[in-house]
């Protein structure tokens, strides 16, 4: 038996190209800072949830080195704080996902954005499309998740022969 899982209002295209605007928008091009190395390593990841006609949960995931090379381009300081990464990578996951909303229906409402070092995954949640976005040298993978319809009683289970 498969699942069905809902149709995406958004495609791989569509996240390449608005991915692309969001990051030339807010972030100013300039030599690149430079990381201590205690940050370089790991992961940073924003997510900001999308409720309406259609639910789902936009992601974005950038390595710490890029996420502090972002937060000093996009506030155009030298040194950053943890609480400025967070507020960075927040504010480029919510516009983000503000966008990918002006593709759904109207009535859509977006939440409040999440950043954490740790894991995103959520097992009531399926990759619906993803893109991989290269700013100043640093992948920058965004996706687009649906809810799992074996876990979410607002959508019928149906299955395939």
């Amino acid at each position: 038996m498969s699942t069905y899982v809902p149709e995406s209002p958004v495609t791989p295209e569509d996240l390449q190209l608005l991915g692309a605007d969001v990051l030339a928008a807010f972030l100013v091009d300039g030599p690149a800072g430079v990381v201590r190395e205690e940050q370089a390593d790991g992961r940073v990841r924003a997510s900001v949830a999308v409720r309406g006609e259609w639910n789902g949960v936009i992601t974005l995931e950038v390595s710490r080195a890029a996420a502090h090379d972002l937060t000093r381009r996009m506030l155009l300081l030298d040194e950053v704080t943890e609480e400025d990464v967070t507020d960075a990578v927040g504010e480029l996951v919510n516009v983000l996902g503000g966008n990918v909303k002006s593709l759904l229906v109207e009535g859509s409402v977006l939440g409040l954005p999440e950043v954490t070092d740790g894991d995103l995954g959520d097992s009531t949640r399926v990759e619906i499309c993803q893109t991989e976005l290269w700013w100043a040298g640093h992948p920058v993978h965004v996706r687009v998740w649906g809810a799992d319809p074996d876990h979410d009683p607002a959508h019928e289970h149906r299955s395939t022969p």
